[in-house]
């Protein structure tokens, strides 16, 4: 992210991901508000896309992908249609099957914040499995702690 784009959005803090998002009328309440669950979309894309696709996972039969098995959100201030916001994404921590996420979405400052706890599994069978090494090894070079244990 550049500084310009800091500094328009008032991100604080470092992000390992970021991409800019203006809000569409199908993210919104009658009123024009993003609703409660686009926040958690946009979590979403950014898990797929630069937390998980990006570093090499899949999400075929045979693969090991992520579940969110916890997920807890802080709404702060509304967004609305076709507001442009930056959505970011951090690596906080991985441990031998599951690892931590934790995501914002600023305008002007901090809008929405949200952190969640992902199980590595076998998309065939559900099975718990270890993180794969490749993306465990990307996950700590972008800053996630190792608390593998």
């Amino acid at each position: 992210m550049t500084p310009a784009e800091r500094k328009e959005f008032g991100v604080e803090g470092d992000w390992a991901a970021w991409r800019r998002h203006r809000i569409r009328w199908s993210e919104c309440d009658a009123l024009g508000h993003a609703n409660n669950t686009a926040y958690l979309t946009l979590c979403e894309d950014l898990r797929v896309g630069p937390g998980w696709s990006a570093l090499g996972g899949r999400f075929a039969g045979d693969a090991v992908s992520p579940v969110v098995a916890q997920i807890e959100a802080r709404y702060l201030r509304a967004l609305v249609f076709e507001d442009e916001a930056l959505l970011t994404l951090r690596f906080a921590s991985v441990k031998r099957t599951s690892f931590v996420h934790d995501y914002a979405v600023w305008k002007g400052g901090l809008c929405f914040s949200c952190r969640t706890v992902l199980v590595a599994v076998r998309q065939d069978t559900g099975e718990r499995v270890p993180v794969p090494p490749a993306i465990r090894a990307a996950m700590l070079a972008a800053g996630a702690k190792d608390e593998a244990g």
